[in-house]
């Protein structure tokens, strides 16, 4: 198993972090805005990927329990993850992180291997996703580090480690484990048809519309 980390995973857990993230004031501003519909009692629809923008990172590995697949070459990994059918590049060339990338949905990658850890550094993300379905936001400043360790053939552990000076004081992350599947990846668009259906459906309104007054 040395060096590969191939295949399709899906996540066992996909719980929002327990660890209480270390906000800045501006972070904590942040999140209160991002939870508010939840602490009023209501399901969370400013989530962006309520409207179908691309989840971005690592809310990709969460958003509801589809896989991922990884596919390896000696230049490139490839992730592609079934929600939202997106998908990325991890730079596997020696080459550093560019310093006038586009600002990024999915940000930047660039990975390298620790041993049989397959060690990947995302940045030059945008700042219109979410960190997790459970609120927590970032920055255009942000860095997601992840470590790929694949304990055996079937079961693979996946940290994240979140670096943003600009909502966070101090650097925190948790860690997922994933399994194994013979399985093949989906089609998952968001399409905005479905998305009008879903508010309707769930919520009684569509998509930047207020709801009913009761």
């Amino acid at each position: 198993m040395a060096h590969d980390v191939s295949g399709v995973w899906n996540p066992r857990n996909i719980a929002p972090p327990k660890q209480t993230a270390p906000f800045t004031p501006a972070g904590q501003a942040q999140f209160d805005f991002n939870t508010h519909e939840t602490k009023e009692g209501r399901p969370i629809t400013i989530d962006p990927t309520y409207t179908c923008h691309p989840p971005g990172l690592p809310h990709a590995y969460f958003n509801s329990s589809h896989p991922f697949e990884i596919l390896q070459t000696p230049q490139r990994i490839f992730i592609f993850h079934e929600g939202y059918h997106v998908w990325r590049t991890v730079w596997m060339d020696g080459r550093e992180m560019p310093k006038d990338s586009d600002s990024l949905w999915m940000g930047y990658s660039i990975g390298h291997w620790d041993g049989d850890d397959l060690v990947v550094e995302t940045a030059n993300f945008n700042d219109k996703t979410w960190i997790d379905a459970a609120g927590h936001p970032h920055s255009d400043a942000f860095k997601l580090t992840e470590r790929f360790h694949r304990v055996d053939h079937d079961h693979m552990k996946v940290s994240f480690t979140i670096d943003d000076p600009k909502i966070y004081a101090a650097s925190w992350g948790w860690q997922i484990d994933f399994d194994l599947k013979n399985w093949e990846i989906q089609e998952d668009y968001c399409i905005p048809e479905d998305e009008a259906s879903y508010f309707e459906r769930e919520l009684g309104t569509p998509p930047g519309k207020s709801a009913p007054a009761k």
